[in-house]
């Protein structure tokens, strides 16, 4: 089957996306009011944690999902690079059910190392973080935010499923559902003196409904229900080759999460051991406003992902470079604007809520230049993996490497303090990852850089133009 991008599929990725960021930001004043800045801290590190945690994903979720599509636009075999082979664009059942089995299998496992991972490790961690705080506290909070990081590793294969079906309205839809029910909860919770187990409380409530909404959203879909995949005999040789073959590209996309994480959230961590977790609290905010920037700014370049993958698998080159080119003119005119409005109402509002924190809006700045090199580089990498190809892989985890090791030589050597951990990853982006892989990504398709930026600009003003003179 042709996935197709609808106007629906745009809007409400939209505002699932921009939600997701909203249930943070709407959560922050309470977290700020109710939370002292020992707890809050905790709380960032928390977080830092349980997205460390989600590497242990190594690339498959993307790597499903991409193959998802392809088995829904008609393949009838899969490959560990370039195209599937296919006849047709009808779906072949056994296929898509030997897929699905494969990625439960390998969830199972995921989740089961979550387990080792966040009872030992992750515990030790976070009781050599918290200081004197009361033990007791700590530990109830962090058994529940871990519970709730196992049960949201395990059910990531319905994520990957949804959105290899080209279901993004539905996927989106089920996260303003689960977002609201977190901030509600959250809010109860603090509201009545939880304090941090009050949150970690709200977190358990989301990602619980959102498997069970997510089930519902993917079984009920009348096309996949037409297909009977729950009656599709499971061969386990036939399953393991499935597994051998995702998992090529799948382990070489999760050096490259490993990679993104180091190059972005890991510095959270570096800041909460080398500077306190009341600098870290500051320096997780500004992360946060810059990382929801940057995901919203993608967000037209996720919706169209499905999309993407079904034309590039019948060969509709055509299609993807106009997409691609739309998707980056919208991305550097959303984050620029974003940005503005973070910069001018956002970080006025923390400090009335809380003069006393050391919210810095030119932390913030450099944050966000940092982001905007970073995604941008992402895009275009993520438009290769669309391409079932990923030479991206060793680029990013040197550069990963080198930025920690930079950061960490900068903050222990100077008194740069957090801009160490701002400038250390930008200086070594910028040297290659920055220019590299967009200019790639184009030769790839026959196109460059500017001429994929001019088709993206006159596309959208032509678009703006029509809305205009319909008004």
């Amino acid at each position: 089957m042709k996935i197709s991008l609808t106007k629906k599929d745009i809007i409400w990725n939209y505002i699932g996306t921009l939600f997701s960021m909203m249930s943070n930001f709407l959560l922050l004043p309470f977290l700020v009011a109710y939370l002292s800045a020992d707890e809050l801290g905790l709380w960032y590190v928390y977080i830092a944690i349980g997205n460390l945690v989600l590497l242990f994903d190594f690339g498959f979720n993307p790597t499903f999902a991409r193959n998802f599509a392809f088995c829904w636009s008609g393949a009838q075999e899969l490959r560990r690079e370039d195209r599937a082979v296919a006849d047709g664009d009808e779906v072949n059942p056994s296929l898509l059910a030997h897929l699905m089995a494969a990625c439960r299998m390998v969830y199972l496992r995921i989740s089961l190392i979550a387990v080792i991972a966040l009872a030992v490790p992750g515990t030790v961690y976070v009781l050599s973080v918290s200081g004197g705080m009361e033990t007791a506290g700590v530990l109830a909070s962090w058994a529940i935010y871990s519970v709730g990081t196992v049960i949201n590793i395990y059910y990531l294969y319905y994520s990957a499923m949804l959105r290899g079906v080209g279901a993004v309205a539905a996927d989106n839809r089920i996260k303003v559902v689960t977002r609201a029910l977190q901030i509600a909860v959250s809010v109860l919770f603090l509201f009545f003196g939880w304090g941090i187990i009050g949150a970690a409380v709200g977190y358990l409530a989301y990602v619980g409904i959102y498997r069970v909404l997510s089930s519902r959203a993917f079984w009920g879909s009348q096309k996949v229900s037409e297909l009977h995949l729950d009656h599709e005999p499971i061969d386990n040789d036939r399953k393991k080759e499935i597994y051998s073959t995702v998992s090529f590209n799948a382990y070489r996309d999760g050096l490259v999460q490993a990679a993104n994480y180091a190059a972005t959230q890991a510095s959270s961590l570096l800041c909460s051991s080398f500077l306190g977790l009341d600098q870290a609290a500051a320096f997780s905010i500004a992360l946060q406003f810059a990382t929801a920037i940057g995901n919203l700014s993608m967000a037209l370049m996720t919706s169209s992902r499905p999309m993407l993958q079904s034309a590039y698998q019948r060969g509709d080159e055509q299609t993807v470079r106009l997409t691609l080119g739309g998707c980056s003119a919208v991305y550097l005119l959303m984050f620029g604007l974003l940005f503005l409005v973070v910069l001018v109402a956002a970080y006025p509002i923390l400090n009335i809520f809380k003069p006393e924190s050391n919210f810095d809006p030119v932390v913030f700045v450099g944050v966000s230049a940092y982001m905007l090199l970073f995604d941008w580089c992402a895009l275009f990498s993520s438009m290769l993996a669309n391409m079932n190809a990923i030479p991206y892989v060793k680029a990013y985890v040197i550069s990963a490497v080198a930025g920690i090791a930079l950061s960490v030589a900068l903050v222990r050597g100077t008194g740069m303090g957090v801009w160490a951990l701002i400038l250390g990853p930008l200086v070594i982006q910028a040297l290659y990852n920055g220019w590299k892989w967009p200019s790639y990504a184009c030769r790839e398709l026959g196109t460059s850089v500017p001429l994929l930026l001019f088709y993206g600009f006159r596309n959208l003003k032509g678009v703006v133009a029509r809305g205009g003179r319909r008004a």
